[in-house]
């Protein structure tokens, strides 16, 4: 049985003796744990870290309480650099250095106690703090050493401060490591500031988060505007373009406020569509449109392996594209305008044949048919010479203005601006403006609640004439292959008109003047955020979001202007309405266990609702022009008018963890849980899982002692993610209306129109990922290497019915794509210090191929699909082949006499004509000689930014680049055709064949060579290479030096002088090799769409 005694008695009992060596013990005892206190090791992390979430970690960590007087400690100070890890003692007076604290250790405590100052003359010190480049540095912060006297710094880098004498100044930012310097006999100061290495290690954002790129498992690209910008970019997915590895962005067309074609790792889908999902502030959206402004973008990221995708779960095979807004920062008030001006003209013009060679043309294929002279030269003297490009495209002149203020105080920051955008196109009759709102704002609302929001506001109009449409009727098509003979006006000073002409088509002058096409589209972004920190570590976001879209279209074709046909007038007009609400709520633990072990866990659950309705109408058939659009009920052939409504919901529930073991050993799990009512009850629900793993190989003992070597990390990922990009109401049987069998009665009667399918369900794409990244000499040198094998089963399909079902067509689940590529980036800093040189270089190689096509109704094996795309079958679908590529008769020569040609089984064909080759070995050639004749997958793409710096200059530029691959050029069928009576490219007529030039490119000049469409199909005509290397961006700016304003608050003022599209290298023989046809699928098909223009940009950016 223990006894317990008083400590007095204890005293009482033993003798002097005793109390010594009991004194001495606790003595002793004492000393050991106050050493030991003391020498507790201490890891601190996170971003943002203020000096009180600093002090709980450290509680954390060593069991010791930090005690101190709030009114003497600002413990609300954001902690500019962390301290590297060490023991307790040492953390601690790096967190209070400067502060003018001492610390004591006392059981089991860290008492904090204000020294004393000593009273001393002071005087006002000033200066400029720069970084390396030379480049002001704004909000950097200056303090006198072992005080909290300090400043920051304004627009201009420049501060005052009264400071003691002899005093020792502190200067920080950060990202750069601090400097101090002691005041000696002057009054200025001037601090050029170092990065620090080890502080650069910058948060990147992903899905419903951020995390420090050191610890990132999965595979993401970054984009800091600040890199692309003054360049005159006039919408934001421009600047993604050549700027991330496995991220390919082309231009659709060249009409101003047409958005980009983005790809990200290849194409998944046939008919799900390929287009990454957009999360712009944490709010997902369905398209990336040319009305969010670039100007109010601070960063973008693009996620792309399956370990950072599947938190989207069934809106993540294609990729995501995060977009972050700019937001408010402590400090001044900032006003900033952004504006520039900017010329822009058509980058090449096409060498076709003038007066003469047309006339020329036209003679030599009437005799060559046995028809004689088709224009005599009285004739050809009194038609004109008229040059349709110069007459249809324009010198265009864009100028963008911004204004923009931001700022804020520990609790309250904004940042706002006003934008308007005009862009003339380079098409006559076309053009884009852009008004553009945007307020951003954060509060914070008590000491563990705050209150983010965001407000943007956009409105746009487009007129395009006709000049977006792609093929025949295009104006840019038109201007190309109409004769130069052909009047521009008829004998009453109206446009002629071609309908019914041996020329036939429409006048692209006439066109672009007349042609009345509108579009008009406004939308509301508003995002509201509620964060509520419940204990440290513990978080809850509240987030309710909307985007509200409404948009109208007016279309008229004057009377006597010849579109489709239609010479009486034809009216349309349409509007539309879209809007999306999503609630998310968001729960985030980070938690740190001692130094070896850290842990991130996210949980939530989001709702997700869509509403769509239009309305329109149309008709043909005006006595006059006057009413265009405006009351279509006069048309004397009125059109059917038309409406449509669509719904659906989505519910998902998600998940991700983040281990971090020592620094050294990452692991990621995520999973979501989506619901849509896009699909049958059997298949409402899907599960997509990920993990990924990281080995950051550079941090382990072993390989400390190689210095050149800055870090390698290993990753590797897999996991799983959908697409349910189809229109609502696929798995039912739908009703259709249609007009009597008999008679021309108006009743309507109802059917159905397509059979239902409950078996209906998502895409499926399973991503593996394995990549590694290097850094090299203290990482002046970076390159990052990933591989991926990307494999998409259960593709949506409208697959065809066999006739004795009663439908043509239905959209089911069928077969699997592959795609697998590699990326790498490499990032270089060539120079450092008085002139600064950085430079970016990506590689991406991606190859797709159809796996499987599913079976048929009966279970057979499907080997081909003849996809509806172009004018025939002309993309088909096989396994084992890459998907949409060009399918018809290859051309192997020319015949050179008309023996050769019947000996060949041709016996319609003479000397000068094609030769197709035949390949399945049959006499004549027939269907059974097509083949595929196209591939239009590039082997590589590439883009390379350089930035220059030295002194106030900057000189920057971006080169973009394809190599392999086909385009298929659709313009060959009309361009190079000599036996029509549309124009033709001068090199066409200079090398045909005729008995003098047997080795000629091109076939000879007859009506009857006129076989651009080989039996109703493409030849290899068409196809051209692809490669081409393309100066995208260039440009020289300026700063102008502080010390030409006067004023204690002095303007940042800015320069630049920049040119986009200037040169570009290829063989291709038409307007642009990056321009494509609209399809989603196809890629590399110029079907005659708007080219992109050649531009340059002065530009002017001012800070105060």
């Amino acid at each position: 049985m223990y006894k317990y005694m008083k400590l007095t008695n204890l005293i009482r009992i033993n003798n002097g003796k005793s109390v010594s060596r009991l004194l001495f013990i606790t003595a002793l005892s004492s000393i050991s744990l106050f050493s030991y206190a003391q020498h507790q090791q201490v890891r601190l992390t996170g971003s943002n870290v203020t000096l009180k979430t600093a002090f709980k970690q450290i509680e954390q960590q060593t069991k010791l309480f930090v005690d101190y007087n709030t009114q003497e400690v600002n413990d609300s100070r954001v902690l500019t650099k962390l301290p590297k890890n060490s023991n307790v003692k040492e953390v601690m007076e790096q967190l209070l250095e400067g502060s003018g604290c001492s610390i004591t250790f006392s059981n089991g405590h860290i008492i904090i106690n204000k020294q004393a100052r000593t009273v001393s003359s002071t005087k006002n010190i000033s200066g400029v703090v720069k970084d390396e480049t030379g480049e002001p540095v704004i909000g950097a912060n200056v303090v006198v050493k072992g005080t909290t006297n300090g400043t920051v710094t304004d627009m201009n880098g420049r501060y005052s401060l009264e400071v003691p004498e002899g005093g020792v100044l502190q200067i920080s930012y950060i990202g750069y490591n601090t400097q101090e310097v002691k005041v000696g006999s002057g009054d200025v100061v001037n601090v050029s500031l170092r990065e620090d290495s080890e502080a650069l290690d910058e948060v990147v954002v992903i899905g419903y988060g951020t995390v420090k790129k050191s610890d990132l498992t999965g595979a993401v690209g970054s984009v800091q505007m600040k890199d692309v910008s003054q360049v005159g970019i006039t919408s934001a997915d421009r600047a993604l373009q050549g700027q991330i590895a496995g991220v390919q962005v082309n231009a659709r067309t060249g009409q101003p406020g047409e958005s980009m074609m983005i790809r990200v790792r290849g194409s998944n889908s046939l008919a799900g569509g390929n287009e990454p999902l957009y999360v712009i502030d944490g709010m997902p959206v369905e398209k990336m449109n040319s009305d969010i402004n670039p100007e109010d973008i601070l960063s973008m990221e693009v996620l792309k392996d399956a370990s950072s995708t599947a938190i989207y779960g069934s809106r993540g095979a294609n990729g995501v594209v995060m977009i972050t807004t700019k937001r408010g920062r402590t400090g001044d008030t900032v006003l900033e305008y952004n504006g520039y001006v900017g010329v822009s003209s058509l980058r090449k013009k096409l060498d076709l044949l003038g007066k003469d060679d047309y006339i020329a043309m036209v003679n030599e294929v009437s005799q060559n048919d046995g028809n004689g002279i088709a224009i005599t030269p009285e004739q050809a003297a009194l038609l004109p010479n008229n040059d349709w490009q110069d007459l249809a495209y324009q010198t265009a002149l864009t100028h963008s203005h911004q204004v923009s203020v931001s700022g804020g105080t520990d609790k309250t920051k904004l940042y706002s601006s006003l934008n308007y955008m005009n862009q003339e196109g380079i098409i006559k009759g076309s053009d884009y403006n852009r008004f553009a709102l945007r307020i951003n704002g954060d509060q914070k609302l008590a000491r563990n609640l705050s209150l983010n929001a965001s407000i943007a506001y956009s409105y746009g109009t487009q007129n395009t004439a006709n000049s977006n449409a792609d093929g025949w009727g295009a104006i840019a098509y038109t201007a190309m292959v109409m004769a130069p003979i052909q009047e521009i006006r008829d004998a009453d000073g109206k446009y002629t008109n071609f309908s019914g002409t041996p020329w036939g088509g429409t006048n692209p002058v006439g066109m672009a003047e007349l042609y009345k096409n509108k579009t008009v589209n406004s939308r509301l972004l508003a995002n509201m955020s509620l964060i509520y920190e419940i204990i440290d570590g513990l978080t809850f976001r509240v987030n309710a979001g909307a985007e509200v879209n409404a948009g109208s279209s007016d279309r008229y074709i004057p009377i006597g202007l010849s579109a489709g046909g239609k010479l009486d007038g034809d009216a349309s007009k349409s509007k539309s309405n879209y809007y999306t609400i999503i609630n998310e709520n968001i729960l985030t633990y980070d938690k740190r266990f001692n130094k070896n072990h850290a842990l991130n866990l996210m949980g939530g659950v989001t709702f997700q609702t869509y509403q769509y309705n239009d309305l329109g109408g149309s008709g043909t058939g005006f006595l006059r022009d006057v009413y265009e659009t405006n009351n279509l009920g006069v048309a004397s052939t009125p059109g059917t008018p038309s409406s449509g409504y669509s719904d659906y919901r989505m519910a998902s529930f998600l998940g991700r963890a983040n281990y971090n073991l020592m620094e050294r050993y990452l692991l990621t799990v995520t999973a979501r849980y989506d619901g849509s009512s896009k699909f049958s009850k059997n298949h409402k629900f899907a599960f997509f899982p990920s993990a990924a793993l990281a080995w950051r190989l550079s941090e382990e003992n072993f390989m400390q002692d190689i210095d050149w070597l800055s870090n390698l990390k290993l990753r590797a990922s897999i996991g799983q993610t959908g697409n349910q990009s189809i229109s609502p109401y696929q798995t039912f049987a739908r009703l259709g209306t249609s007009g009597p069998i008999f008679g021309d009665g108006k009743d309507i009667g109802f059917g159905l129109s397509s059979m239902a399918n409950d078996d209906l369900k998502w895409e499926t794409t399973t991503q593996t990922d394995i990549g590694v990244d290097f850094g090299f000499f203290s990482n002046r040198l970076n390159i990052g290497f990933d591989y991926y094998w990307k494999q998409t089963r259960d593709l949506l399909y409208n697959a065809t019915l066999p006739p004795s079902s009663g439908y043509s067509s239905m959209l089911r689940n069928l077969g699997r794509i592959d795609n697998k590529g590699f990326e790498i980036s490499i990032n270089t800093i060539n120079m450092k210090g008085k002139v600064n040189w950085t430079t970016n270089l990506n590689i991406t190689s991606n190859r797709s191929i159809v796996k499987d096509l599913g079976s048929d109704v009966y279970g057979n094996k499907i080997q081909r699909i003849d996809a509806p795309i172009g004018g025939g079958n002309w993309f088909p679908l096989f396994v084992g082949k890459a998907p949409f590529q060009l399918y018809g008769y290859e051309i192997e020569g020319i015949y050179q006499t008309d023996e050769e040609a019947r000996l060949n089984g041709e016996a319609t064909k003479k000397a000068g004509d094609y030769r197709y080759k035949d390949t399945d070995g049959k006499a004549g050639i027939t269907t059974g000689d097509k083949t595929i004749i196209a591939n239009t997958q590039p082997k590589f793409t590439f883009g390379l930014t350089n930035i220059i710096n030295w002194n106030n200059f900057e000189l920057s530029f971006l080169l973009i680049g394809s190599v392999g691959g086909d385009i298929v050029n659709e313009f060959n069928k009309s361009i190079t055709n000599i036996g029509g009576t549309w124009n033709i490219r001068k090199d066409v007529w200079e090398n045909h064949w005729t008995p003098e030039n047997p080795n000629a490119k091109y076939a000879r000049a007859s009506v009857a060579t006129k076989d651009y469409l080989a039996f109703g199909d493409p030849s290899s005509v068409w196809v051209e290479n692809g490669s081409y290397l393309r100066f995208k961006d260039i440009k020289l700016a300026y700063t102008l030096p502080s010390q030409w304003f006067a004023g204690s608050r002095k303007p940042n003022i800015s320069v630049y002088l920049s040119g986009q599209n200037l040169i570009t290298i290829t063989s291709y023989s038409h307007y642009d090799p990056e321009a494509s046809w609209t399809s989603s699928a196809v890629n590399g098909w110029d079907r005659g769409v708007y080219p992109s223009a050649k531009s340059f940009t002065l530009g002017l950016q001012v800070k105060f």
